[in-house]
């Protein structure tokens, strides 16, 4: 299997000799801790609380497990406890007594509870550094795909679906072999156990805005509409989403951007699977019959330009060290404005087809030429062959 080397993440989870790993299901959590940390045992709590130490393969009571860990703690071992948060409150009231010796690794995937054990208010503040795993940064992917994929618009296009660790299962020798369908139990799981048991109870209204801005319901206004006519809220009020999409942003499930020229924000969806998975089933129904593979072709052909604006736009905001604003004017189509210190130095169009011609390079340079920055960018999928003498040409080859 291919692996993808993640500097920031495995910076991430050695900062501290004791460390709270958490995230998402499936984002790499366990692999990066197993393959970029070195630990003396391993511990993996199970569903009903028995404990396996992996590297011996050892099954365990709680109790016994309680031994091992003061003992190994205080004699400066270090030690790994995976899905902690099984544990419950007896295993935080150990934490908060241990001396704090040796290095501690906790990773979970209840986003709810590890924020819970960091927070102002916990006793254990302080005791632990914080290392939030999300879906593989582009960069990283793109630098472990470049050498494999010639073609640059197939090269950008896999790098964004690799970003979400799961489908590395899915690509073999150069190729990738997506199927929609084949992904519609696995998505709706990937965000099952984020939740503590309380959370669940809304389960419901947080599924519905993650479908509401997977189907470009960006604002939480939009939301609120979307999900009155659901039936999904009592009444149509933006103000009571504000918490939820808190959560949502905190559980690596959304991102917040802000819009240019106006006091409000977009919403838009983390991880391109769930994005796309979401969107298929909102509008299309996949998730209760079966699809052909050309008709899934069609549903992530028809969304996937959209994800790739978006992830260029985050791309060129790490690369350049640059603040992210989103630009919503119907009259003058321009996918983003990047500033700095408030400025805008760099104004971004991305058009994401098979061949540019003329015309689209013309209409990229009426619509960035109206915005005021210095720096005026229209990305393509291959700039071979394309020239502007008021804009910068750019392709994926400019950027890694």
């Amino acid at each position: 299997m291919m692996i993808i080397a993640r500097p920031g993440e495995e910076s991430l989870i050695n900062s501290a000799k004791w460390v709270l790993v958490y995230g998402r299901r499936k984002t790499g959590k366990t692999f990066l801790c197993t393959k970029f940390k070195e630990h003396d045992e391993y511990f993996f709590v199970k569903r009903d609380r028995s404990i396996i130490e992996l590297k011996s393969m050892t099954e365990m009571v709680y109790s016994t497990f309680r031994e091992i860990l003061i003992r190994s703690i205080s004699s400066g071992r270090s030690v790994a406890v995976d899905e902690f948060h099984r544990l419950g409150p007896d295993f935080q009231e150990l934490l908060h007594l241990l001396e704090q010796k040796g290095k501690l690794t906790l990773i979970s995937s209840t986003l709810h509870l590890s924020r819970e054990l960091i927070s102002p208010s916990s006793p254990l503040l302080g005791k632990f550094g914080e290392a939030n795993i999300r879906i593989i940064d582009l960069q990283d992917v793109l630098n472990e795909l470049k050498s494999k994929i010639s073609n640059k618009k197939e090269l950008v296009e896999t790098a964004i679906i690799l970003r979400e660790p799961l489908m590395i299962n899915f690509y073999d020798n150069g190729h990738l072999n997506f199927i929609l369908p084949g992904i519609k139990l696995t998505v709706p799981a990937l965000i099952g156990e984020i939740f503590t048991e309380e959370d669940r109870k809304l389960s419901a209204l947080y599924e519905g805005i993650i479908r509401a801005t997977a189907v470009g319901k960006w604002s939480s206004s939009q939301m609120s509409s979307y999900l009155f006519s659901r039936g999904l809220l009592k009444k149509d009020d933006p103000s009571y989403l504000q918490q939820y999409l808190v959560n949502l942003i905190n559980f690596g499930i959304l991102a917040k951007v802000n819009v240019w020229n106006k006091k409000r924000v977009v919403y838009r969806h983390v991880s391109p699977i769930t994005r796309i998975y979401y969107h298929a089933d909102e509008k299309y129904s996949i998730a209760d019959r079966d699809v052909s593979q050309k008709e899934s072709n069609r549903y992530v052909e028809e969304i996937f330009p959209h994800i790739v604006e978006d992830s260029i736009q985050e791309m060129f905001a790490k690369k350049y060290g640059l603040s992210l604003f989103v630009h919503h004017d119907p009259n003058n189509e321009v996918d983003g404005i990047f500033t700095k210190f408030k400025r805008p130095t760099l104004a971004l169009e991305v058009k994401w087809k098979k061949k540019i011609s003329m015309a689209d390079i013309r209409r990229a340079e009426n619509s960035l030429g109206r915005i005021p920055a210095p720096r005026k960018v229209l990305f393509v999928p291959d700039r071979k062959g394309l020239h502007s003498e008021d804009l910068e040409i750019m392709d994926i080859s400019d950027m890694i």
